[in-house]
């Protein structure tokens, strides 16, 4: 576990606008080319066979090689800039999950979650599943709070932290308090799955509330 389950994830405005950049700095880079090849063009189309450059015929306007030159020496620039832009962004902007598929929800009563820690975070929730989801507060009973040292690189990315809370059996006594995320679709619970590392497994639970709900525990706790 750990990894997202999307085989194709949606880009993050970070990543939009490296790629615009560089669609830019293309554009820039094939205009200033073209400029350069008809400026050349222009200047030594006029020589005839013998003719020896420049002649008083052929001072021709200049200015297609210049900006040529110019665009073209600014467009690989921007191309090379780009690209280290990139490489920054594409390791420190993590990609976000593909938008929900336009199908019937399931039963929400089937996939709730009951988070303690990291998935209660607007940007666990906005990578995993691509939006914010309805998050009620509760408590779960009989259980207390553990910390587990967190290894997997996507995972610390998205949570912007290699220290993550973990559940593990308690007294009667003992409560923790967190909120439970109502997921409407099956690949939405799947997809947390995937984001749980294999030091979690998840059961069944209910709630102070009642609600019953998945819960990740400890998994020797299992």
């Amino acid at each position: 576990m750990g990894h997202y389950p999307h085989s194709v994830s949606r880009l993050s405005p970070a990543q939009r606008w490296v790629l615009g950049l560089g669609v830019f700095a293309l554009a820039c880079s094939v205009v200033g080319l073209i400029g350069l090849i008809v400026g050349l063009s222009n200047r030594y189309g006029c020589l005839g066979p013998g003719d020896v450059w420049p002649e008083t015929r052929c001072a021709a306007d200049d200015s297609g090689i210049l900006w040529g030159s110019v665009l073209g020496i600014v467009g690989l620039l921007h191309l090379g800039l780009t690209g280290l832009a990139g490489a920054i962004v594409w390791t420190t902007a993590p990609s976000l999950a593909p938008r929900p598929p336009r199908r019937p929800a399931l039963d929400a009563e089937q996939n709730r979650v009951f988070s303690y820690g990291t998935l209660r975070q607007a940007e666990v929730q906005d990578a995993l599943f691509g939006g914010v989801v309805r998050t009620i507060e509760d408590s779960l009973p009989g259980w207390r709070l553990d910390w587990v040292t967190i290894t997997d690189p996507e995972v610390i990315r998205t949570s912007g932290s290699d220290r993550h809370p973990i559940l593990r059996r308690g007294t009667p006594g003992d409560r923790v308090d967190g909120a439970y995320l109502v997921l409407g679709y099956e690949w939405q619970l799947r997809a947390v799955d995937e984001y749980e590392v294999s030091d979690y497994t998840r059961i069944r639970v209910t709630l102070d509330s009642g609600t019953t709900a998945w819960v990740y525990v400890a998994a020797d706790e299992a």
